[in-house]
């Protein structure tokens, strides 16, 4: 008799750990380190009307580093914090001067090439109460900060609203971050930035390994005319979850078409592919 009341007790505790973990909040119970790289193919430094040679041969890579970080304020309540950190190489190129026939300086060519650093930092940061454990709703803001050498950022100081909500019942998650951001400061000879982004959210975990992602990224700057201006990204991949040393962690693999692409003199300069890889380091809070 007392070892069935030992196993039923053991078997007691199991449950509940196990019911327990069903219920932490996937959005606020762990912080995370992640890393992310980019790389968009076949797109064109830029428009013919500037280079008649130009061509979807070239590549943009963006590599991002996002720590999240949420934080307990009580019972009822959550700070959310998330920072984007971008590395950016981009299609550019040199003007190649020289001397027409009749002596005068004249364009010759462009001199192709990436160029590579630092883009803007953007800090956002969410209040979060709780209401539950099928739903995460957050509001705060979001800063953007140009740190690069002036080729590379935006060159504008830009703050605006930032929005996330999500739904996670079992192995569902559902949801979105938003922001939209407007120039405040910075170099008044670049472009003024009016820009909203939403990243979406769809995961459906198959087992404890592995799971299905979708998290296309959809961009809409305001400043461009009416419908030149949206980027649109439809597809999704795969995840997997595991342990290194003890320590869980996630990598998956994406890839998204640009069904809707910005225009620049009237020309589409994005490939039709862009293929993502993320790894997630998460520590349990």
């Amino acid at each position: 008799m007392a070892w069935r009341f030992l196993l039923g007790g053991i078997a007691t505790i199991s449950l509940i750990a196990e019911s327990a973990t069903a219920q932490l909040n996937p959005i606020t119970s762990f912080s995370r380190i992640w890393l992310e790289w980019d790389l968009k193919t076949n797109t064109q430094w830029a428009p013919n009307a500037v280079d008649p040679t130009a061509q979807p041969d070239r590549s943009i890579q963006i590599f991002k580093f996002q720590p999240v970080f949420p934080f307990r304020l009580n019972d009822d309540w959550s700070v959310l914090t998330n920072t984007v950190l971008r590395f950016i190489s981009l299609p550019t190129a040199d003007l190649v001067i020289g001397l027409s026939p009749e002596g005068r300086p004249t364009l010759l060519d462009w001199d192709q090439r990436s160029q590579a650093g630092l883009y803007d930092i953007s800090p956002k940061i969410f209040l979060v109460p709780d209401i539950g454990t099928d739903f995460t709703i957050g509001l705060g803001s979001s800063l953007v900060v140009p740190v690069g050498d002036g080729a590379i950022d935006s060159g504008k100081l830009s703050v605006g609203p930032a929005l996330l909500a999500f739904f996670h019942r079992g192995p569902l998650v559902l949801g979105a971050r938003m922001r939209n951001v407007w120039s405040v400061a910075g170099d008044s000879d670049r472009a003024d930035v009016n820009r909203m982004v939403v990243r979406g959210l769809v995961r459906y975990q198959l087992n404890p390994d592995w799971y299905l992602i979708s998290s296309p990224i959809i961009v809409a700057d305001w400043t461009l005319p009416v419908g030149h201006g949206w980027n649109v990204l439809v597809g999704g991949g795969v995840g997997r979850s595991f342990r290194l040393a003890g320590q869980p962690m996630q990598v998956s693999v994406e890839g998204y078409y640009n069904a809707v692409k910005p225009q620049v003199a009237g020309e589409e300069l994005l490939g039709n592919w862009s293929i993502r890889t993320q790894w997630q380091i998460l520590f349990p809070n």
